[in-house]
């Protein structure tokens, strides 16, 4: 009788934590108790209740920050509207001293392009599935995305220069790289005085291709570097006009960030700013090192446990033959006393990355 009393309390405990779950209660934690099934049961729904409440907690984060950006661009969209207001009220009283319908026209694109701004933030942070990105030729790519705006520099008397871009090969979505480039150059060309310049110049930088926009303008405020990333900031003076919304900056660093890299900020007031785009650069692999790396990593980690040196010393050479380069071939030539120490370092590129990181490439 004591038994079945025990086997019922023991149970009372999964019911009774099953049921606060069901209630909606992700605020109590749900404690270990009974036998090794018991527990075993308990630990599940306390596991469970731990993601139901990480989950409520993010929807949280995500609802207060959609009131933040309506409320933000509710305050924008006040002034355009009262200035509407205003040229409405002078056409019903007869003025004729400026081009009001006009006036009213830009202060609506202007409204329009907020809301817009506002949609295009939202999507980009509630859609999570990837988007499809093609293998592209960095050259070609950043030539022809970048050429679109020397016509704008040039309407402002604005030196516009692009320097020349490195043979590399990335991964992007066309769509969303460009629109990070426009956000960027554009804001460049907006913020610099007639006369300016602004030269956009790539590097190499490790396994990362770097892409700096940099420019002679207005420059940003010391106290405000840390922020300009943030969704809705606009510096008071330096960096802000009546057409501003604080979504081109936030959204390319997303963007970025999506792609596998990063912006940052460089600026000084009344210098002018240096924003530095970094993107992965995809490694120009020879068909003996693809073949390599596509067999499967158990086989790879034996064949460099068994022949280390010697396929490490293989694939590099196969490497100069493939690339056809000096520099290749020197650089072979000079690791030769340390292919012992490489293919060490091999194994361990293979054995954490799944790939060949050092030296081939």
């Amino acid at each position: 009788m004591c038994a079945k009393r025990s086997d019922g309390k023991k149970i009372g405990y999964v019911l009774a934590a099953t049921q606060a779950l069901c209630e909606g209660d992700t605020a109590t934690p749900i404690q270990e108790r009974g036998g090794p099934g018991q527990k075993k049961v308990l630990r599940s729904l306390e596991e469970l209740r731990q993601n139901m409440l990480e989950r409520e907690m993010r929807e949280a984060k995500m609802v207060e920050q959609n009131k933040l950006a309506i409320a933000s661009v509710a305050h924008d969209i006040k002034t355009p509207l009262a200035l509407i207001a205003g040229y409405t009220e002078c056409l019903g009283d007869g003025m004729d001293d400026k081009d009001y319908l006009e006036l009213i026209g830009e202060k609506i694109t202007q409204i329009n392009d907020l809301v817009l701004k506002l949609v295009d933030t939202s999507q980009q942070e509630i859609n999570e599935i990837p988007k499809l990105r093609d293998l592209v030729d960095a050259r070609y790519f950043f030539t022809s995305a970048l050429e679109k705006f020397a016509d704008l520099a040039a309407a402002k008397n604005i030196t516009y220069k692009v320097r020349r871009v490195p043979a590399a090969k990335i991964y992007v979505n066309r769509q969303d790289m460009e629109r990070l480039l426009q956000n960027l150059v554009t804001n460049a060309i907006k913020y610099t005085e007639d006369g300016g310049k602004v030269v956009v110049s790539f590097k190499r930088w490790g396994k990362m291709l770097l892409v700096s926009v940099k420019d002679n303008g207005r420059g940003i405020k010391k106290r405000n570097l840390p922020y300009v990333f943030d969704k809705f900031f606009m510096e008071d003076s330096s960096r802000t006009d009546s057409k501003s919304s604080g979504l081109g900056l936030y959204i390319a660093k997303d963007i970025a960030k999506k792609h596998g890299g990063d912006i940052t900020v460089k600026s000084k007031e009344g210098k002018g700013s240096c924003f530095t785009l970094s993107v992965p650069e995809v490694a120009d692999q020879g068909k003996l090192v693809q073949k390599f790396e596509a067999l499967p990593l158990p086989v790879k980690l034996i064949l460099l446990l068994c022949f280390g040196w010697v396929l490490s010393w293989a694939l590099r050479m196969a490497r100069v033959a493939e690339t056809k380069k000096i520099s290749t071939l020197l650089i072979g030539l000079f690791s030769l006393p340390f292919f012992m120490f490489m293919a060490a370092a091999d194994f361990i590129s293979e054995l954490v990355y799944n790939r060949m990181t050092l030296a081939i490439d």
